[in-house]
């Protein structure tokens, strides 16, 4: 090969590798703004009254944790921007919720409140330990 072809081939190899690694950066970012984002649904739901203080806690010791595993995976990730986000996406969904008045507001709760937990449970299984590690 020559000199020249083999530069240009290495560096494309390194922009595809580059590329891929932020576009695996962002996934894993984007599945953590919607984590956030099912937390502070929760906390906001729990300071209405549509959870309990109890569900408040465990969504709280589900976020813990779910961000440690996408931290683990990525940890260059921008948690404040994240949060930010998520506090916006927040309140234009229980905006959504409240002029629509087509969901009940318990069952969008919990539905997040029960995404969290989900996602806690996947983590801690054995499988997904190993795949994450």
């Amino acid at each position: 090969m020559r000199p020249g072809l083999l530069l240009i081939t290495m560096s494309l190899a390194t922009s595809a590798t580059i590329v891929a690694t932020s576009a695996i950066a962002t996934h894993v970012s984007v599945y953590l703004k919607n984590y956030y984002t099912d937390y502070e649904i929760v906390r906001d739901c729990s300071d209405h009254n549509h959870l309990t203080a109890a569900d408040a806690e465990m969504a709280k010791n589900a976020i813990s944790k779910i961000e440690a595993y996408y931290l683990h995976q990525d940890p260059s990730i921008n948690k404040d921007s994240l949060w930010k986000e998520a506090a916006s996406n927040k309140d234009a969904a229980l905006k959504m919720i409240t002029l629509t008045k087509k969901v009940d507001p318990r069952q969008f709760c919990h539905a997040s409140l029960d995404e969290l937990v989900e996602r806690l449970h996947q983590i801690d299984s054995p499988a997904e330990r190993k795949k994450g590690s």
